[in-house]
């Protein structure tokens, strides 16, 4: 039997009114508070906050029902709080946003990764596939990541070779691991277009963090974003992610705490576009 199933790309984003964005952490919704026009409400439920008002255009003609889940950390998480917040809301886009670790060397703190792909790491990926959605790779929408790089372009951003486009990405990989794990951008904020690698571990290994570069051409690496694109995927509902760089993969979890202004920055860069989105879908 031939398998069929929609995934609900490339949709028409004309009159809009419910919308969604999820993140892992309170800091990654912080930001995208801002998009409420007035009061909004907040509980919790299957495990997790939700966060729930009304956003208005820039000349308050249009408006749409917006709703933030804090799901937490990891996939597991993730794809529960992804399904609880589309049985609920039942959203016509899902944004995620939410700041990970650069692999592309072309990318510092605070540097964004728009997410057109983004792929399991430490899966079975082939066996996955023979189940719906039936893909091993996950798509953001192509449309809501054409609108994500209109948007960075209005912002100022300055759009950077992803690893998948560059034809020296193995070049880049070895340079990548060299490169200081603080330096933030000196000529502006950079993004890629490219693909996101989420992954169970927070991996450190050079090795690794190697593979990962030169088997998936991963710009940057998470712990939630293919699973939300996922169950985004089982249920037809458009998909969008947004990462800014929070550090550079291969330092540890606890050398963190010796920069957290670098995770409130990536967290507020990414919301930053995630906002610009939002406004323009709300249009």
């Amino acid at each position: 039997m031939q398998k069929e199933f929609s995934i609900g790309n490339s949709s028409d984003f004309s009159n809009l009114s419910n919308l969604a964005v999820i993140v892992a952490l309170q800091k990654e919704a912080q930001p995208i508070l801002q998009a409420f026009s007035g009061e909004y409400k907040s509980w919790q439920d299957y495990g997790v906050t939700f966060i729930q008002g009304k956003i208005a255009s820039n000349n308050n003609e249009n408006s749409a029902i917006l709703t933030i889940c804090i799901a937490g950390m990891g996939k597991c998480a993730a794809a529960a709080a992804a399904q609880a917040l589309i049985i609920e809301t039942k959203p016509q886009v899902l944004i995620f946003s939410g700041i990970a670790g650069a692999l592309n060397p072309r990318l510092n703190v605070g540097d964004i990764v728009i997410g057109k792909n983004l792929h399991y790491l430490e899966t079975n990926t082939q066996i996955i596939a023979d189940c719906a959605p039936y893909t091993e790779v996950f798509e953001s929408d192509s449309k809501l990541c054409d609108l994500a790089v209109n948007q960075a372009k209005l912002l100022g951003f300055r759009l950077e070779k992803s690893l998948q486009e560059s034809s020296s990405a193995a070049c880049d990989s070895s340079a990548g691991s060299k490169q200081s794990a603080s330096n933030k951008s000196e000529n502006g904020v950079a993004y890629v277009c490219g693909n996101i690698a989420t992954s169970d571990q927070f991996n450190t290994d050079p090795k690794v963090l190697d593979a990962v570069r030169e088997e998936v051409f991963g710009d940057c690496e998470e712990m939630e974003g293919a699973a939300v694109a996922h169950i985004a995927a089982k249920n037809s509902v458009p998909f969008l992610a947004i990462r800014a760089m929070s550090n550079r993969c291969g330092e540890s979890y606890e050398s963190l705490d010796e920069h957290k202004d670098d995770l409130v920055l990536a967290a507020n860069r990414a919301g930053s576009l995630t906002l610009s989105v939002l406004n323009a879908l709300v249009k």
